[in-house]
């Protein structure tokens, strides 16, 4: 029986994954419907995560420009000839070309046959440098002090991403396992089950989820404050649906879903407890989704920066004086954390950074930080603020 299965038509989705990004236009497609779904999203991750260096040597072999459809192809057999060592070569090669048409054919055969044959010269090469975009190789390496911890912190990204679990009635993590109780547990990055709870928040009772679906983190308020009367808001109608189907699931009846943009939603009550969970790069999911680190640059790190700023002003006109906010990004980017809270205590006098109350695994003291060397979750940046009167 061969190894690995891989029918024509799903080798055919990685292709026109690969080609939809290099059209710039990349939709995620982690084949939840196919009984081979390890198996593709493993091949997905391994082009992604070595996207750079895939590029790099592909450019040694191709000497004029090459119709995109090829390169897709090339992209994609090369993958599997270097980094996927339980494909066999024929089977990269042979199924590669057959993703193609025409003269396209000749060409990606004799490519890939080529790297095939020079696969241990060419590994020999390999530097996880190659491995990323180099405007955030340049980016990343501005915050060590020594060429030593930069690689260090970069091989980290490429550590299997570990998952979990969150135990809802006890609100403890979980390593992740199959078939698990969908009434019991709920599949949460350990990092993010800490959000919620970075601060022992006294009695309040009024909180607010600002962007809470799909509604992890609104599961733990729930649970860790079941007296407070929460309000939980999303402005997508499609995760807003999964929150309601959680809230059902997990009998949370202190909490109200409300479809709405919160920058446009006007308020008629304030909140002693305020989560804001920010729209951002996600960065910080590269382990799960090292595509991310493609589709994203300086410019949407600057333009998400400016959003975040506007969602803060917003939540700290509707925090009550002694109220707690906790805001948090799933990036490790300073435009996206530690910026945007200089920013507001520069700009609030009467609002102030208090220390989280959990012990942190974190190089911060004053801040929830989780880079991928010192964490086997997602990246994050979070801090608590208060205001005072």
């Amino acid at each position: 029986m061969n190894k690995w299965p891989m029918p024509d038509k799903n080798r055919r989705r990685l292709f026109n994954l690969l080609l939809s990004f290099f059209k710039g236009e990349l939709k995620e497609d982690f084949f939840h419907d196919s009984p081979y779904r390890k198996f593709y999203r493993k091949i997905y991750f391994e082009t992604f995560k070595h996207l750079g260096f895939i590029q790099y040597i592909l450019t040694s072999y191709l000497k004029k420009e090459t119709p995109i459809e090829s390169i897709a192809a090339l992209t994609l057999g090369t993958a599997q000839i270097l980094f996927l060592s339980d494909i066999p070569e024929y089977a990269a090669v042979n199924e590669s070309v057959n993703l193609v048409k025409g003269k396209q054919k000749s060409l990606v055969n004799a490519v890939l046959r080529r790297i095939a044959s020079n696969k241990e010269a060419i590994l020999k090469q390999y530097s996880i440098l190659y491995d990323f975009p180099e405007y955030f190789i340049d980016r990343w390496k501005n915050k060590f002090n020594n060429q030593e911890d930069f690689e260090k912190f970069l091989k980290s990204i490429h550590e299997k991403p570990e998952y979990y679990l969150l135990e809802v009635d006890t609100l403890k993590p979980t390593p992740y396992f199959e078939d698990f109780d969908k009434k019991r547990y709920y599949p949460m990055d350990i990092n993010s089950q800490r959000i919620p709870l970075l601060y022992e928040v006294k009695n309040p009772q009024k909180i607010l989820d600002c962007c809470a679906a799909p509604g992890g983190k609104t599961i733990i308020l729930s649970k860790k404050y079941p007296e407070s009367k929460i309000t939980a808001m999303d402005k997508s109608r499609e995760r807003l649906i999964l929150l309601k189907n959680n809230i059902k699931n997990f009998s949370l009846e202190n909490v109200t879903p409300i479809l709405a943009d919160f920058l446009d939603y006007k308020f008629n009550e304030k909140f002693d407890f305020i989560l804001l969970d920010a729209p951002c790069t996600s960065l910080g999911t590269i382990r799960k989704h090292p595509e991310v680190v493609w589709l994203k640059n300086d410019k949407d790190i600057n333009k998400m920066s400016k959003i975040q700023k506007r969602f803060l002003d917003k939540a700290l006109s509707l925090l009550n004086n002694n109220g707690i906010l906790i805001y948090s990004v799933c990036s490790l980017e300073k435009e996206e954390g530690i910026n945007n809270i200089n920013y507001i205590i520069n700009k609030y006098k009467n609002v102030k950074l208090l220390k989280p109350t959990i012990p942190l695994n974190s190089e911060e003291k004053d801040f929830f930080y989780t880079p991928f060397h010192l964490s086997k979750g997602d990246g994050f940046f979070a801090a608590v603020l208060t205001k005072t009167e």
